[in-house]
């Protein structure tokens, strides 16, 4: 099945379109996305939305070592990649931020956090560098870490 939905979204590339999803992609990578959480953390005066990230690609870090995935076929890549497929830490990161600044944010930037999660899991399939279950235990796990690291805080804080 990983194989199948693969081959569909590299047969969805666009020449003109492929630039951008490649300078997208390497704009939301783990490392950018805890980045992105610490100026958040910074404007709020909160340290939880960049721990839950950096916990979050940290985890992301270790299961790649653990399972040790090879990548699709690199002829199809469009990015270079040198470590493990699984999980997707881009997907991890991208979900591990949605929820962490979801946390205090309205509900439309909501959306807008978990669009640009999605886009993020679905580029890595269209630059051909995961399996989409990579992909979507990178959206769970990152999503997870964050709900812990927050639910953990908030008990702490009212003790």
């Amino acid at each position: 099945m990983d194989q199948l939905i693969l081959d569909a979204f590299i047969g969805l590339r666009v020449t003109w379109l492929s630039p951008v999803i490649i300078l997208f992609t390497q704009l939301t990578g783990p490392t950018l996305m805890f980045v992105y959480a610490l100026v958040w953390g910074l404007l709020r005066k909160s340290a939880t939305a960049p721990i839950a990230v950096g916990l979050a690609n940290l985890i992301s870090h270790f299961l790649k070592r653990a399972f040790e995935r090879p990548r699709p076929n690199t002829a199809e890549h469009l990015v270079v990649e040198t470590n493990f497929s699984f999980p997707s830490g881009h997907a991890v990161g991208a979900a591990a931020c949605a929820v962490a600044v979801g946390y205090s944010v309205n509900r439309w930037w909501k959306l807008t956090l978990w669009v640009i999660a999605l886009l993020v899991g679905l580029s890595r399939l269209y630059v051909g560098v995961h399996w989409p279950s990579d992909v979507l235990a990178g959206w769970a796990i990152g999503a997870l870490t964050s709900v812990v690291v927050f639910t953990s805080w908030n008990l702490l804080q009212r003790r």
